[in-house]
């Protein structure tokens, strides 16, 4: 059993985070295909950046090779400076976090958390004072004698970020961490990480196919797409200004409309109907005739009275689904050859449009973004 005494529950947290350098990363398993394909990439020391992407993008193969559980085909990584392509994950100083825990089911949660640092050799008197540190910085002190099983699911998730901290990390690696818990614990975890990272500004690189999470937690996030970094960006920047359509599609709800270019004007283009819209042209190449124009639900707004907006189409309501804070309202354009949707804000002001009726959507030019149909 650990003692700890008041001084030694005091001991701050030492800062060890380092910056993380990828160069040129290549990564392929039978010498052919390439799953990773030339990855480049800066972190900060201190900054939490989350691998957003689908199935099969590369992303747990890139946090495999960063963790040394693969070693890259090609390529470099720098950990603080330091090449560490080929150091096997023990010699990396690196804290790993995984969605299933991994927490030793016959140790005590102070056992578990004294493991990594009893590897490192640190001092008995320096064990139980770190200790201590890591159940307050998680606030579950009291439950250091319960084994894994005696706790919730929530709670274990916790302990396992103390045990990946505990010993000073110079880079902390998060795999899917909350995809075994339900919607509220997930959460409630997103705001523990988000207030774990403003206190103790670790190195993290966090993998997930949750876009939530990714948005709300992250300085930036690095968008994975076929093996390439698709777009990197803080997550305001991701969503409010994607630059390729994948992005856009991927990062939240989108209202994607067919168009083509109405004339040299880059930001004007012509709906299938014959009407006029306009958009910020990204990625419109003079070449580019066709494409599609994208608009966010909550920036695609009902007109009423005599607001003016440069964009209007008129549209048939098809259906209004109640989602508690908001109604996610479907509708039909006139000619029936375009769906859109858009959000009414449940605060008891606007009406609730039902089924058949006609009503007018607009949207502003600098709220939408079109891209070429390749």
């Amino acid at each position: 059993m650990l003692t700890v005494t008041m001084k030694e529950q005091e001991r701050p947290a030492r800062s060890s985070a380092q910056s993380v350098v990828l160069r040129n990363v290549v990564k392929s398993y039978d010498g052919m295909t390439a799953v990773v394909k030339g990855i480049d990439l800066n972190v900060q020391a201190g900054e939490f950046l989350t691998i957003l992407g689908p199935s099969g993008s590369g992303k747990t193969s890139l946090l495999m090779m960063l963790a040394g559980f693969e070693q890259p085909t090609s390529g470099e990584i720098l950990l603080g400076g330091n090449d560490v392509s080929r150091l096997p994950p023990y010699k990396r100083n690196i804290g790993m976090v995984f969605q299933q825990y991994a927490l030793f089911p016959h140790l005590t949660v102070a056992q578990n958390l004294a493991f990594p640092l009893e590897m490192r050799g640190w001092a008995r008197d320096e064990i139980a004072g770190r200790v201590a540190w890591a159940m307050n910085l998680v606030r579950l002190k009291g439950l250091e004698e319960r084994r894994p099983a005696q706790l919730s699911g929530g709670q274990q998730q916790r302990i396992a970020v103390a045990r990946a901290l505990i010993f000073d990390p110079e880079l902390v690696l998060m795999d899917e961490p909350l995809g075994a818990l339900d919607k509220q614990l997930r959460e409630q975890m997103q705001e523990e990480f988000a207030r774990i990272h403003r206190e103790l500004k670790p190195t993290i690189i966090y993998v997930t196919h949750d876009q939530g999470e990714a948005i709300s937690l992250s300085d930036r996030v690095a968008v994975f797409d076929g093996g390439r970094i698709s777009q990197i960006a803080p997550p305001k920047d991701l969503y409010e200004k994607p630059e390729s359509a994948f992005v856009a599609t991927f990062i939240g709800e989108t209202n994607r409309i067919p168009v083509r270019r109405a004339s040299a004007s880059l930001d004007t283009f012509q709906m299938a109907d014959g009407r006029l819209v306009s958009a910020v042209a990204v990625g419109m190449g003079s070449s580019d005739d066709r494409g599609y124009l994208m608009v966010r639900p909550e920036r695609l707004r009902r007109i009423a009275g005599r607001e003016y907006l440069p964009n209007v189409l008129e549209a048939i309501v098809l259906e209004a689904t109640y989602h508690g804070d908001n109604v996610r309202v479907r509708a039909g354009t006139i000619t029936g050859d375009t769906e859109l949707l858009y959000r009414i804000s449940n605060d008891g002001n606007q009406p609730v449009p039902h089924v058949g009726e006609q009503v007018l959507l607009g949207w502003r030019t600098e709220d939408a973004r079109a891209f070429p149909a390749s």
